[in-house]
């Protein structure tokens, strides 16, 4: 279980230098056409038009009647799992620049009890609350619009439509959408990771490290399943005895690889889920250039593959350890903020 009280941290140093990363990639490339991911990404493959021109919803074309009920049939004992992270005032993991989930009371007992306001006629008495938080500063879904390069986004729209909201592309339309379909998972913490099943910081999860999954774990990765990636990096995070090792920096992630890509294109992967930040590790290295988050270009951009990110997944990998159970009915639903670039959620698994 989550030892929740004991794991606030501030992440006031990652976010002063992911800024300071952030500001120079953006002023070296200001003045310039063409960037490092331009060039990395020139000839990969692209899913614009491939449903129409307007197409607000991406690989999620993939999760069509059919494999809604094959991941229906993917239920075998009914027993579900909730993989949302709870969201609790002040604590959380965060994205650098990013602050933990704010919840405040505006009417409560207080009220009553200091007779500053008054029951309602017949005696009622009820509490009300608000909160602030970033849409992805719990467990979330990232909208289609919510990372780019260059001067377009998915489907080749204008990087224009992201000002002052998502006039294309926003979180609302995979919310009317919703995410439903057969889930693998992929436990690369327990493939080689510690005595915690946790993979060291920075380290990568590559394509390789997928199909050595599949066969550990005895399971194989079918066209249009959701990958559910397991690095352990919350399990991490909410460990106080381990929690020192925990950095938004060095999480470890997927790594890009042109054969990644190539792999789940192929694969028609239509959403990625994981246990960090970004699915990605963060911070990469590719021949020499440095990159932040390449992936979401790759993938969100390119592909309009869905990433769903800060997942709950040690209970769900314990359980699938013990049976060889590593697939399953998923279910997550963004909420349908219009013109947003993400959505909380709370993601459900019926093995």
């Amino acid at each position: 279980m989550l030892n929740i009280q004991k794991a606030c941290r501030t992440l006031g140093t990652a976010a002063t230098i992911l800024g300071l990363a952030l500001t120079g990639s953006a002023s070296a490339y200001a003045a310039t056409q063409s960037s490092p991911i331009q060039t990395l990404q020139k000839d990969m493959p692209k899913n614009w038009g491939k449903w129409g021109q307007d197409d607000e919803i991406g690989a999620l074309n993939y999760l069509d009647t059919k494999q809604v009920k094959r991941g229906l049939a993917a239920a075998q004992k009914g027993e579900k799992f909730m993989l949302q992270l709870p969201m609790i005032h002040g604590v959380g993991p965060v994205f650098p620049g990013r602050v933990p989930v704010m919840h405040f009371m505006s009417q409560d007992e207080g009220l009553y009890s200091a007779n500053k306001s008054a029951p309602l006629d017949g005696g009622m008495k009820y509490s009300d609350d608000a909160v602030f938080m970033y849409l992805q500063g719990t467990t979330h879904v990232d909208a289609l619009g919510h990372a780019w390069y260059g001067n377009e986004v998915y489907n080749g729209k204008s990087s224009d439509t992201t000002v002052h909201g998502h006039s294309f592309v926003s979180i609302d339309k995979l919310g009317e959408q919703g995410i439903v379909g057969r889930g693998i998972l992929l436990d690369i913490g327990r493939l080689k990771g510690d005595s915690n099943h946790r993979l060291a910081p920075n380290e990568c999860v590559t394509l390789d490290d997928i199909k050595s999954a599949q066969k550990e774990q005895k399971v194989s990765v079918e066209k249009r399943d959701i990958l559910v990636i397991r690095t352990g990096s919350m399990g991490r995070f909410y460990d106080e005895s381990d929690a020192k090792n925990w950095s938004a920096l060095t999480e470890p992630g997927l790594c890009y690889s042109k054969e990644l890509v190539t792999w789940i294109d192929n694969m028609e992967i239509p959403v990625i889920a994981a246990d960090n930040l970004a699915v990605e590790k963060s911070f990469q290295n590719i021949d020499g250039q440095d990159y932040v988050i390449p992936l979401h270009g790759a993938l969100i951009r390119d592909l309009g593959v869905v990433l769903t990110e800060l997942y709950w997944l040690d209970d769900l990998a314990e359980a699938s350890a013990r049976d060889g159970q590593y697939t399953f009915f998923f279910s997550a639903t963004p909420m349908k903020m219009e013109g947003g670039t993400g959505s909380p959620v709370n993601p459900l698994v019926i093995r």
